[in-house]
């Protein structure tokens, strides 16, 4: 078995670590990449419930869920981690054990803040762990969504 290497990304933002945490976890909808959506419906809101176990998830414009992460860490203004329920053939998975993992940090940098994610473990999703670090470690993955936080950070 090969080791997949684990996916790093990292983007510097205005304003404080508590700033860069709020706008992270509490107005992702306003950052993330509208096309990063496995949701069947048009996404009007996402939600990231603030304690270990919450729900990660898309409100639709149907009404309708699509949950897509799991907290498994919770420190802020510092730092969380979530787990990934997308499987290696994106699609929703309901077991948190088959998940990959991210972390996301923030460290102040005098009055600026690094937000740094590191996606691992993919080897949980089996053979199709080679093929979603491939794409959130591509272009238009992980390092994409950070410049549109950063942007977003900015305004």
């Amino acid at each position: 078995m090969t080791t997949i290497t684990d996916v790093r990304r990292e983007v510097t933002v205005a304003g404080t670590p508590q700033r860069a945490f709020d706008l992270f976890t509490n107005r992702m909808i306003e950052w993330w990449p509208a096309n990063h959506h496995l949701a069947t419906s048009p996404v009007v809101a996402m939600t990231v419930e603030p304690r270990v176990g919450g729900r990660m998830f898309d409100t639709c414009e149907d009404g309708s869920e699509s949950a897509w992460g799991q907290v498994t860490e919770w420190d802020p203004p510092a730092s969380f981690t979530f787990a990934w329920m997308i499987s290696g053939t994106w699609q929703l998975e309901t077991d948190v054990e088959k998940a990959s993992r991210v972390t996301v940090t923030f460290t102040a940098e005098g009055n600026r803040t690094r937000v740094s994610v590191v996606h691992k473990d993919f080897w949980r999703l089996g053979d199709g762990g080679h093929g979603m670090a491939g794409a959130v470690g591509a272009a238009d993955g992980w390092g994409s969504g950070l410049t549109k936080f950063a942007e977003f950070a900015a305004r």
